[in-house]
C-alpha cells in the first residue's frame, strides 16, 4: 500500500511529468528522473515561481546591526520551502527532523546567494516551528562543521563553511555520492547539482576567467557562491588528492563537451520536444 507521502508526491507537477515519461514514453524510473532534473534546470523560466517556492522580502546582506529593522534595506528573494520529490525522499529515508534541518540550510543559503540574510525568526516563520527549535537545529548543524549564516552570526561569515562547501570538500576527498548522502542526508540529486555548479566555476577559471563577477555572469551562479567555490579551489590546490580530482573534473567536462557537440542536433530536438510538457518555449 502506498504511503501518504508517496500519494502526495504523485499529486505534484513533478509527479505528473514523471507519469507522462514512464507511461507514454515507456522510460525507466531512473531515466525519467534524470530527464525531470534536466528539464527543471534548462526549461523552467526564471521569472516564474516554481512549485514549492515563495518570494519574500528579507534584510539586505549589506546591512549591519545597530539600526531599527524598519530602517534597514530590504530585498526580494526566492526561497525553496518544499523541493518536491527530493524533500519527500529525504523525509521518507531520514525523517521530519532531518528534513527541517536540511531546509534550514537550504533557505538560509538561498537568501545569502541572493544578497539577503534571514534571521532565526524568519526561519521559524517559513518552516512553521518555534524559534527554540530553530536554535536547537542550528546548534546541531554547527556540530557537523556547517555554518548556518543568519543575521545573528553575520559578523562570523567566512569563518565556517556552508553545507555546499562541506559537501564539495568531501567530494574532493574522493567520497562517492552515496557516501556523501549517508553522511549529510542531502539527496543524491542535490549533491550532483552542487558538483556540477562547482565544475562550472572550475572550468571558468581553467579557461582564464578569473574575476568572480565574470564567472557569476557566465555561469548564472551568485557571486557569493562563486566566491565560496573560488576559495575552495585555491585551498584545494595544495592537497595532492583534491588537485588530482579537480584535474579529472576538467577532463570529464572536456570529454562531455566533445560528446555533446557530436549529438548537438539530436539533443536540442529532444529537449525541444519536452518544452510543451514543462511550460517552456516550443
Amino acid at each position: 500500500m502506498k504511503t501518504a507521502q508517496a500519494r502526495q508526491q504523485h499529486k505534484t507537477s513533478e509527479g505528473e511529468f514523471l507519469y507522462e515519461l514512464k507511461t507514454y514514453y515507456e522510460l525507466s524510473p531512473k531515466m525519467s528522473e534524470s530527464i525531470l532534473e534536466s528539464a527543471k534546470n534548462c526549461l523552467i523560466r526564471d521569472n516564474v515561481l516554481k512549485e514549492g517556492e515563495i518570494e519574500t522580502s528579507v534584510i539586505s546582506l549589506e546591512e549591519r546591526s545597530g539600526k531599527m529593522i524598519e530602517n534597514m534595506r530590504k530585498i526580494r528573494v526566492r526561497l525553496t520551502i518544499d523541493n518536491g520529490i527530493e524533500d519527500t525522499e529525504i523525509q521518507r529515508t531520514s525523517g521530519r527532523v532531518w528534513l527541517r534541518r536540511l531546509r534550514i540550510q537550504r533557505i538560509s543559503n538561498e537568501a545569502l546567494e541572493q544578497d539577503g540574510i534571514l534571521s532565526q525568526e524568519d526561519l521559524s516563520k517559513y518552516l512553521v516551528c518555534s524559534v527554540r527549535t530553530i536554535k536547537r537545529d542550528i546548534a546541531f548543524i554547527k556540530k557537523l562543521g556547517i555554518e548556518v549564516i543568519t543575521r545573528g552570526v553575520l559578523h562570523n561569515i567566512g569563518r565556517g563553511q556552508t553545507h555546499k562547501v562541506m559537501i564539495l570538500g568531501q567530494y574532493l576527498e574522493g567520497k562517492t555520492f552515496s557516501e556523501i548522502r549517508l553522511r549529510t542526508k542531502h539527496s543524491t540529486a542535490a549533491i550532483k547539482r552542487y558538483v556540477q555548479d562547482f565544475q562550472k566555476v572550475l572550468m571558468s577559471i581553467h579557461h582564464g576567467i578569473k574575476q568572480s563577477y565574470q564567472i557569476s555572469n557566465s555561469t548564472g551562479l551568485s557571486k557569493v557562491l562563486v566566491n565560496q567555490y573560488i576559495t575552495l579551489i585555491n585551498q584545494s590546490k595544495s592537497n595532492p588528492l583534491r588537485k588530482a580530482i579537480m584535474k579529472d573534473m576538467v577532463r570529464q567536462w572536456n570529454r562531455s563537451a566533445t560528446r555533446i557537440k557530436k549529438k548537438e542536433v539530436t539533443s536540442k530536438d529532444y529537449m525541444r520536444s519536452l518544452a510543451p510538457m514543462t511550460g517552456g518555449k516550443k
